[in-house]
């Protein structure tokens, strides 16, 4: 097979396809992976603000912590100043699940402690804004 160049050629061909070919799987591979990471990302971005507004809308301050493998959002029974210290819904052993989980409580932390901040930007019933009295 050595000796002969036109075996040579054909599997030196047949190898530079096939690396094509993987080259080309992996490319679409990490772009699949980076469209739902993003997409993913954006989701739990949206949520975790979304819930934070809803939440100090109705006056509830709290805060979220992940903190091992949990089926629903649960407190902790302690406080951070004003906050209740809630535990994040998790599943660490799903990529997705995991990467959604903290996005979303990164933003929705985030998201309390500037309304909390800045409650004259927001509509809120909470215990840290004193209500104006009419006379």
């Amino acid at each position: 097979m050595t000796n002969n160049p036109r075996t040579l050629k054909i599997v030196v061909a047949a190898l530079v396809v096939a690396f094509c070919v993987a080259a080309g799987l992996l490319a679409r591979a990490i772009a699949d992976n980076f469209s739902w990471r993003l997409q993913v990302e954006n989701l739990a971005q949206w949520e975790g603000a979304t819930v934070a507004r809803q939440d100090f809308e109705s006056g509830r301050l709290r805060l979220f912590v992940i903190s091992g493998k949990r089926d629903e959002d649960r407190f902790s029974g302690t406080n951070e100043g004003p906050f209740e210290v809630w535990y994040s819904s998790y599943f660490p052993e799903i990529r997705a699940f995991r990467c959604a989980a903290e996005t979303r409580v990164a933003t929705y932390n985030a998201k309390m402690r500037y309304m909390q901040q800045h409650p004259e930007r927001y509509l809120a019933r909470t215990n840290t804004t004193i209500p104006k009295v009419l006379p």
